[in-house]
């Protein structure tokens, strides 16, 4: 039974910094830039949003059709606490779903992917949502804060109309220690780079490939697309010249100089990138590393990706649309520059029972709209009664997540824990629901009556260390 990737989608955050920015402060020479996040984006923010574009993708009828999520990421937001409660409760997947995180290494989207992928052929999983979304923390002024950015992919795994096939994998692993975080460590560290390249990343990748290469009997020129992990440009080109590829074998799957080292997530958007120009028939070869440990997985690109392209956010769009920041506002997104204050108190805690039984109407926009007059209440957990008529009976609807701006004000004072200016926009929704909620990527200059925007989750604030999440609006970034 050939298993393969139904559909699939990427995220790439619209701050950038360029690395001649960090050279600025620190010295050194940067070339390229990285994606990085706002103070209101995390690994979870991230994962809905490649999540949905793959859903989108896949062509998929209806969410509840997913049977498992697994997450594969370096950079949890928690150390003990599942991220996917959150994503599946936003995409609205049922609650008899296999889930399962992965973590500790750059290789663990992989990993997941691997996992994802026995599941369907074992005929336990029909659809498979895998997900790989990072930004791995990087100490100021470190060689790892010049390369490290954020950005997330997803892949609906099955084996129905498939637009490539996993045909087959080979691992590689050791015992070898070159990148590592332990309890205690704030951020990323490593021993000696050029023992690291030389031993590390250069031997088990060289060896993984090699690997596969003889147990399919092909060839490295047989393969039109190759992606490697890429802490770096420059250790993927050396591994290529050593293979003698050609450029045109790599292109398409190097995204480094675009928007960084992106952890557990790289090999998921170089495979997007690939999959964007692909055509059917192309072999695509992607390796894995992290932790002493790599993959070697061989795709072959089938029919049905021309039908589904047009359904496609693509990469290279989310490329498109970026807004360049400087190394203080970098800061302020990583949390290392901020205020010497305590956040505002909340009021009702984000672990309250208030908060649990509202998390699913909060996260899915989901309203009840009154069987009397057809206003649509909003969170129903809260609004027992219809505010426009009193009625008791209501039905429950999802919330269209585009519409255009009806008013909105500016608060230029917030209080601590959150951002400022903060828009608050109240917008006609496109199925006529009018709702209110906070904005983000925009500027009080760029903000006008009907302007189009749609709902995202972002972290709004955090409480005793928990964050708490919520859709806020944005303008449209991409149709």
């Amino acid at each position: 039974m050939a298993v393969g990737i139904v559909g699939y989608g990427v995220y790439i955050p619209k701050c950038r910094i360029k690395r001649e920015e960090i050279a600025k402060v620190w010295g050194g020479r940067g070339k390229g830039e990285n994606a990085v996040l706002s103070e209101n984006e995390d690994i979870i923010t991230m994962a809905v949003e490649a999540s949905v574009n793959a859903i989108e993708h896949s062509g998929l009828a209806d969410v509840k059709e997913i049977d498992a999520i697994y997450l594969g990421t370096d950079s949890p937001p928690n150390i003990e606490h599942s991220s996917i409660g959150v994503i599946a409760e936003t995409l609205g997947a049922r609650q008899d779903i296999e889930v399962m995180d992965f973590t500790t290494t750059p290789r663990a989207g992989v990993a997941a992917l691997k996992a994802c992928v026995d599941a369907v052929k074992s005929g336990r999983v029909r659809y498979g949502l895998v997900i790989a979304s990072d930004y791995r923390p990087a100490s100021p002024g470190s060689n790892m804060e010049m390369s490290f950015g954020g950005g997330a992919g997803a892949f609906i795994i099955g084996d129905k109309d498939t637009i490539a096939d996993l045909e087959e994998v080979y691992t590689y692993s050791g015992n070898f220690r070159d990148n590592w975080r332990s309890l205690e460590d704030t951020y990323v560290k490593d021993y000696e780079p050029r023992f690291t390249r030389q031993y590390g990343y250069s031997e088990y990748t060289l060896n993984s490939l090699k690997g596969l290469l003889s147990k399919t009997g092909l060839a490295i020129s047989q393969f039109q697309h190759v992606v490697f992990q890429q802490p770096d440009a420059r250790l993927p080109m050396e591994i290529a010249r050593k293979l003698k590829l050609t450029p045109e074998q790599t292109k398409l799957g190097s995204i480094f100089n675009d928007i960084g080292d992106t952890g557990a997530a790289c090999l998921f958007i170089g495979l997007s990138s690939v999959f964007d120009r692909a055509v059917p028939g192309n072999r695509v070869l992607a390796v894995s590393y992290g932790s002493g440990t790599s993959d070697a997985l061989y795709l072959t690109v089938k029919e049905p990706i021309e039908k589904a392209r047009k359904r496609c956010k693509s990469y290279q769009s989310y490329l498109a649309s970026n807004t360049y920041i400087d190394y203080p506002r970098y800061l302020r997104g990583k949390g290392v520059l901020k205020k010497d204050e305590e956040p505002a108190s909340l009021g009702v805690s984000p672990l309250s029972p208030l908060m649990w039984r509202a998390s699913a109407e909060l996260y899915r926009l989901i309203g009840a709209k009154c069987l009397n007059c057809g206003y649509v209440n909003f969170p129903p957990s809260q609004r027992k009664i219809c505010i426009r008529c009193g009625n008791t009976e209501f039905k429950e609807v999802v919330f269209s997540r585009r519409g255009k701006i009806h008013t909105f004000c500016v608060n230029y004072y917030m209080p601590a824990g959150f951002e400022s200016p903060l828009p608050i926009i109240i917008a006609d929704l496109d199925d006529g629901v009018r709702h209110r909620a906070l904005g983000t990527e925009m500027s009080p200059e760029e903000i006008k009556i009907d302007m189009p925007v749609e709902l995202v989750l972002r972290k709004l604030t955090s409480e005793d260390n928990v964050d708490l999440y919520g859709n806020v609006f944005r303008p449209i970034r991409i149709q």
